[in-house]
């Protein structure tokens, strides 16, 4: 009986003991596997976090995607390690892009392992400019109106432009003015140069703000353009419309025929105006297509036959107090045109640098 206990004492001990050494291999081999998946992880931040500077990248300059290619890759050093990125597919279009990108980096002993990331990413523009209520805005109810010379308003939608509508030509903030701006149309009521959905309306959504906060925040932006003086620089182009502004006195030289974005025409600034406030004068048949705005002033004078393709907006600060004397004169043409609104959205965008990025699909 005793030998018989002793036997089967010694043998449970013996399996205890494979018990416990097989238990603490276990262990080992859970803790190499723990470490080895939260290396993995690291690995896949910093793939993850390229991607998140990437972005900071292509808002900083568009093209950047067109220098970093399969063969061009991009290498950023993330908590001291090199992460590869790349971009394809990269498809340009008019108010969203899509590129697929590829971001891996090395981990583990020797950095023998790679962990990689190809995500498909949208990058749709925010949209910064209110919509065009009609080919001339009147957001103020402290302005006098005339209008007469061969100058024309036309609230209609363009054809071939893709506009869903009509707009009237001229809206007011204010059902008060409606008829004191159709008296003072050529020909009183007759509406003579002023076309639209209908020629002129009360909208009582029509405001003024935020455009003030928005022209305030674009004003100091570095790639805002301040044209003064004989200006020769850029107007925008189709590709790539601007933010211009004209605080003082300006003549357009060199050859200037057409422009694309925003243009701000302002009183009030840091500079010292002219006693009748900020000016453009415009030879030649000069074309705006965009959003142009009129803020505490209204003095837009052409020689030649100006255009502007898309909407004037004419507003007031809340600090301004003198009256906004509107003068539709000579051979100013004003065209409502949603194409203006994409281009006034554009440059906005591109002067703040923000767009919206979506995530299509990822594979890991």
């Amino acid at each position: 009986m005793g030998r018989a206990m002793l036997i089967i004492c010694a043998g449970v001990l013996i399996s205890l003991g494979f018990v416990s050494m097989g238990t603490q291999s276990q262990g080992k081999q859970i803790i190499k596997n723990n470490a080895g998946y939260a290396e993995f992880t690291q690995a896949k931040n910093r793939a993850h976090t390229a991607i998140q500077m990437a972005f900071q990248e292509i808002n900083q300059d568009p093209t950047w995607p067109d220098d970093h290619g399969p063969n061009t890759k991009w290498t950023p050093t993330i908590e001291g390690q090199t992460v590869e990125l790349y971009i394809t597919e990269y498809d340009i279009g008019t108010n969203f892009d899509e590129f697929r990108i590829h971001s891996s980096t090395a981990y583990g002993k020797d950095n023998s392992k790679s962990a990689s990331i190809e995500s498909v990413y949208t990058r749709s523009r925010i949209d910064l400019v209110p919509k065009f209520k009609g080919a001339i805005s009147l957001a103020t109810n402290n302005f006098t109106f005339s209008m007469g010379g061969s100058s024309s308003v036309n609230g209609n939608a363009p054809s071939g432009a893709g506009c869903s509508d009509n707009m009237p030509g001229i809206a007011v903030n204010d059902n008060n003015y409606v008829d004191d701006v159709e008296d003072n149309l050529p020909n009183g009521n007759g509406n003579k140069g002023v076309s639209g959905d209908p020629a002129v309306a009360y909208d009582s959504d029509l405001s003024y703000s935020p455009v003030d906060e928005l022209i305030a925040r674009l004003k100091d932006l570095p790639d805002v353009q301040k044209v003064d003086g004989n200006y020769k620089g850029t107007m925008g182009t189709q590709d790539d419309p601007g933010v211009f502004f004209v605080e003082d006195y300006a003549k357009l030289t060199g050859g200037i025929d057409e422009g694309y974005g925003i243009l701000v025409v302002r009183k009030g600034g840091e500079m010292a105006y002219e006693e009748d406030g900020a000016e453009l004068d415009i030879a030649g048949n000069f074309k705006f297509n965009g959003l142009v705005i009129f803020e505490n002033a209204y003095n837009f004078d052409g020689n030649g036959t100006p255009t502007i393709n898309g909407n004037v907006l004419v507003g007031n600060t809340d600090d301004y107090g003198s009256t906004i004397d509107i003068d539709i004169n000579g051979n100013l043409h004003v065209q409502y045109d949603c194409r203006g609104e994409e281009y006034a959205n554009t440059a906005a965008a591109n002067a703040f640098k923000q767009n919206r990025y979506t995530r299509v699909v990822t594979f890991e």
